[in-house]
């Protein structure tokens, strides 16, 4: 909780990614409070006010997956919405004439981004979402101890720049120091 908190103010996709994480966490648990409590809390400090704090952090999060039915898969709209808040604010710096450097970092995962489209067929979702889908797999592959080639590894390092210059840039806009031209 405290790390997703965090990871939202200094770095708008880490906290995606952490969030991808923390669903599948949660997945794995079966959206079970007494198993996401005697699995999961353990891992924070014991004082009681953490634990009852987490605790009813993750039970929540819990309870807004089975409402919206995504125990198996996807992601909670609050989350979706988040992420289409952000890729909004990305079509602004694409268009922003003050905005070349993130424009040309842009430019360099173009082909990339049209590459996954099209092997993983998908038209529906959004270039972030999709590069954080990429990305999120690439690790799950890498925990899991799946080979990957340099190619694969290059081109999530050129997704994660692009990320990283997206996050920079929402967070000067959050914090008031990027101010949009409307």
């Amino acid at each position: 909780m405290y790390v997703a908190y965090q990871k939202k103010k200094e770095n708008i996709c880490e906290y995606f990614l952490y969030m991808f994480q923390i669903e599948d966490l949660i997945r794995a648990c079966k959206c079970d409070k007494s198993l996401i409590k005697a699995t999961l809390l353990p891992k924070y400090p014991s004082e009681p006010s953490v634990q009852t704090e987490v605790g009813q952090w993750y039970s929540g999060l819990a309870d807004q997956m089975e409402e919206e039915h995504i125990q198996q898969n996807g992601h909670l709209i609050s989350l979706t919405n988040k992420i289409d808040e952000v890729f909004d604010f990305h079509l602004y710096l694409q268009n922003n004439p003050k905005e070349v450097a993130y424009q040309m970092r842009f430019s360099k995962i173009e082909p990339i981004i049209a590459e996954l489209r099209q092997k993983q067929d998908a038209q529906s979702i959004n270039d972030l979402h999709l590069a954080l889908n990429t990305i999120y797999g690439f690790t799950i592959l890498r925990l899991k101890g799946a080979q990957v080639s340099k190619g694969t590894a290059a081109a999530v390092a050129e997704l994660m720049a692009w990320l990283n210059a997206l996050s920079a840039k929402f967070k000067e806009y959050e914090s008031g120091e990027l101010k949009l031209d409307l």
